[in-house]
């Protein structure tokens, strides 16, 4: 907060519950891509349920996002309060995917390799694990 990043915010059991569906659906098309190797993609979609997981993480502790660097600030703020529940590995991913989406959708197109787009899946389903974990949802 104090950075600016994220505010207080009031979201309701919906909400929260949206996110989630968002994020798992991201997850099965991350999953779809590999399938068709499409890895660029694979990677995006897999980030993107990260990225859901983590908004519904913020909801579920009455903050959302503020700024412009909306991905950043879901970033920053799982690391901050969820540190001790996700694995560093895991955190580091979610933070190292932003810059590789970032690079593959806006400055090089086929930057991800087979290798990237099937770590993160993977990456993406522990962090989904995790959040259903800590959200008690299924």
């Amino acid at each position: 907060m104090k950075n600016g990043l994220v505010e207080k915010y009031q979201s309701d059991e919906d909400q929260i519950r949206n996110e989630v569906e968002i994020a798992k659906s991201d997850l099965a098309s991350a999953k779809h891509m590999l399938g068709i190797q499409e890895w660029g993609w694979a990677h995006n979609a897999a980030y993107n349920s990260m990225l859901q997981a983590g908004r519904a993480l913020m909801f579920s502790k009455g903050y959302r996002p503020r700024s412009q660097e909306h991905h950043t600030a879901v970033i920053s703020f799982v690391k901050a309060v969820y540190a001790n529940k996700f694995d560093a590995e895991v955190l580091q991913a979610f933070e190292k995917a932003r810059r590789r989406r970032n690079e593959s959708l806006y400055d090089r197109a086929g930057s991800i390799s087979e290798t990237q787009g099937r770590n993160l899946v993977q990456f993406a389903e522990k962090f989904m694990g995790k959040t259903l974990e800590l959200l008690n949802t299924k």
